[in-house]
């Protein structure tokens, strides 16, 4: 702009001179404060007149033109005092009084200061020219800008924003605020804007504008009618404000929060409610508990749990799953009173917080309602299902526990009844609760006796029979003797291992000692140390192991680490663990077995599908279930020997049909050895020949040739019983 206006004032001229442009860059000057760059050539008469060279826009405003017409006007037009030129010196700054006169002819009387620029042409000599106000004005000038630049701010805000100069009236709002109320900014001055306030927040509001009057800044929630009759929730922020000549004021800001309140009423909501069934959640349940523990006596803590609901989700799918649970939800909800609570906490359990149930009628009444409810057929997809469900009790008398320990106990009290055939209700008593206990620390120290390899492995002799017999392989079997309690019977630990998903690393453990054992009475009898060493060594494996991502790829690992081969093992399957997933255990046993493994099932004769789907795996032994071995006779006993030799002597024939050994399971005695012999079984294992050994016993064993000796079994030492 500079260049442009010296060029229109200056025709051939490229560009400002050089004082002009040293001055305004050495000083700065381009400021509020009206500012001139003068200078002093001589004109052709050889008299130097002080002249414009440029002028800001606030020289401008004071004289009432535009800056470029400025450009080349005297001084002495401008600004009026005696010998002006004389005062500007080149050796110092100097300041006076002066005239200053504008476009219209008015006259302001001001004090100008003029600096000397830094020469740079020793013809022309250049100053900047400060005029200075008046304090008044330029005050009432400061004040006036400041008010339209606050003005310009607020009014373009989407903030909205309200101005009041005195009390409770509105001097100024700006569109936002309008926006907010449906209204023209100039129906909200004044007061008139309160009547939008809903009339029981009134007084609140008129209290937080007399705190802030009084000087204070408040912050404060209300709600606010707009011209629809919309109510929408706002947050007021009020700052106090002087303005003088009125007295006190404030200035504030109105924020719409209703949206966000929404959202934080809903999040409030959904994270303590279950969003499928609208029930409230495990954290509103322990909230509810923790509130009534130790302060209500007669309070029954009801946790619901539907029998083998796991069909109805795979068979019908999950959305047919999720119909049940929502139709569940409502029946309980009407089978108690509007003051109990009934939470989902999760998967297929509800949880009822009934009051007046201190005694045991009152409990029978509740939970038989709440069967009943549960038993009423449910219309899903068609079909009618006819649900069932088990019902664990807690009473609230006197009890000094946490929340999470009443469901707990709750959970407890439901294991008990589905253990006892579900369809029914279970009270937690202090039995139930000792007996639970002891579950859960049996549980905490198996799985640190699984991790640190404190699970023995014992092995039990498969001989071919005889006296003596010859040892063809063994069985890999769990023993764990806890540190206080004692032996602990495979039953219950095996069980427990079952419901705490411990089973596939008890698998994966009991893999790697056999393997290991294997490998290293291989070396002793390569070696010469023992003239023996087992052909085999048969492992059991759960449905979930073989069901369990990369199980195949394990055996391998474990096998080839050990240094042994795929047949050196005989994976063992139970036919219960066939029949939960025949697909997954078919192909990974079919993989295993191209490979090398052997293949057995375990315990057969016990399932009900053993004939429809032994055609289809890859097998190698039949094992008959101990069951039947234990009640086998002679052929002079009864008729043809009794029902169990007629079911021994059917699962020999079907193995020699199918080109599979068998395996006889639990032989005790001399009479059992003879039948299952003259039935054809080939090998078989029991206390008659051995009990499972530990492997010191069992390198004694090898180290006699693999030569056993039938025995009448003795009693077997005490365990914990499941």
């Amino acid at each position: 702009m500079l260049n442009e206006a010296w060029r229109n004032h200056h025709p051939g001229a490229s560009d400002v001179p050089a004082g002009v442009d040293a001055a305004l860059l050495h000083y700065a000057t381009a400021a509020d404060q009206p500012v001139l760059v003068v200078s002093r050539p001589k004109d052709p008469a050889g008299r130097e007149i002080a002249r414009v060279r440029w002028a800001n826009g606030a020289a401008a405003d004071l004289f009432g033109v535009d800056a470029d017409h400025l450009v080349d006007l005297a001084v002495t037009r401008l600004l009026r005092a005696q010998d002006t030129s004389e005062r500007l010196v080149r050796e110092r700054r100097v300041r006076y009084g002066v005239d200053a006169v504008t476009s219209s002819g008015d006259v302001r009387r001001v004090e100008v200061t003029a600096w000397p620029a830094p020469e740079r042409d020793p013809l022309e000599h250049f100053w900047v020219i400060a005029v200075v106000l008046p304090q008044d004005e330029r005050a009432q000038a400061a004040l006036r800008a400041a008010e339209e630049r606050f003005a310009t701010l607020a009014h373009g805000s989407p903030v909205p924003t309200i101005v009041s100069d005195v009390g409770a009236r509105l001097s100024r709002v700006n569109d936002a605020f309008a926006e907010l109320l449906g209204l023209p900014a100039e129906e909200l001055c004044g007061t008139g804007w309160l009547t939008h306030v809903v009339d029981d927040e009134r007084a609140g509001v008129v209290e937080a504008i007399a705190a802030v009057l009084a000087g204070e800044r408040v912050v404060f929630d209300t709600r606010l009618r707009n011209a629809a009759g919309q109510v929408r929730w706002v947050t007021v922020r009020l700052n106090p404000s002087r303005t003088p000549g009125y007295g006190a004021g404030f200035i504030g800001t109105v924020e719409d929060v209703t949206d966000r309140l929404a959202r934080e009423h809903r999040l409030a909501y959904q994270a303590q409610h279950d969003l499928l069934t609208g029930l409230p959640n495990r954290l509103a349940l322990l909230e509810r508990l923790a509130d009534l523990i130790g302060r209500s006596s007669d309070v029954g803590v009801l946790m619901v749990d539907l029998d083998d609901f796991k069909t109805v989700n795979d068979g019908l799918g999950p959305e047919a799953g999720d119909a049940v649970l929502v139709e569940v939800a409502r029946r309980l909800a009407r089978a108690v009173r509007s003051g109990d609570m009934v939470a989902r906490p999760g998967g297929d359990e509800f949880v009822l917080v009934c009051a007046d149930v201190g005694d045991l009628d009152a409990v029978r009444a509740t939970a038989r309602r709440v069967l009943d409810a549960v038993l009423a057929p449910v219309e899903v997809n068609g079909l009618r299902l006819r649900l069932v469900a088990s019902i664990g009790v807690v009473l609230l008398d006197g009890l000094t526990c946490s929340a999470e320990e009443v469901v707990r106990d709750a959970g407890i009290a439901v294991h008990e009844a589905k253990a006892a055939g579900g369809g029914r209700w279970t009270l937690l008593d202090e039995e139930v609760r000792t007996r639970a206990r002891r579950a859960l620390r049996l549980v905490a120290d198996l799985r640190e006796a699984i991790a640190r390899g404190g699970v023995d492995v014992h092995y039990q002799p498969i001989v071919r029979p005889g006296n003596p017999a010859r040892l063809l392989g063994l069985e890999a079997l769990c023993r764990w003797t806890h540190p206080e309690l004692g032996p602990v019977s495979p039953q219950t630990f095996v069980e427990l291992a079952e419901r705490a998903n411990l089973v596939p690393a008890l698998d994966a453990h009991v893999l790697a000692v056999v393997c290991r054992d294997l490998a290293s009475w291989r070396a002793a009898h390569a070696a010469g140390e023992l003239p023996t060493s087992p052909d085999h060594v048969a492992v059991n494996v759960s449905a979930v192991s073989l069901a369990a991502e990369g199980f195949a790829d394990g055996v391998r690992r474990v096998v080839a680490a050990a240094g042994l081969q795929l047949h050196d093992l005989c994976l063992e399957v139970t036919e219960t663990a066939l029949a939960s997933d025949l697909r997954a255990c078919r192909r990974v046993l079919e993989e295993l077995r191209a490979d090398g493994a052997r293949v057995a099932i375990d315990d057969f004769g016990t399932g009900y599908s053993s004939l429809a789907y032994l055609k289809d795996l890859p097998v190698d032994h039949l094992k008959v279930d101990r069951s039947f071995v234990r009640d086998l006779r002679s052929a002079g006993d009864g008729v043809a020997g009794g029902p169990a030799r007629a079911v021994a002597a059917a699962v020999v024939s079907l193995a020699r049909t199918l080109g599979l050994g068998v395996v006889a399971e639990g032989v005790e005695t001399f009479e059992q050895d003879e039948v299952v012999t003259d039935l054809g079984c080939e090998a078989v294992q029991g206390y008659l020949y051995s009990r499972p050994l530990v492997r010191e016993d069992l390198v004694e064993l090898l180290r006699g040739g693999g030569e056993l000796v039938p025995r009448p079994s003795l009693p077997t030492p005490r365990e914990v019983p499941a």
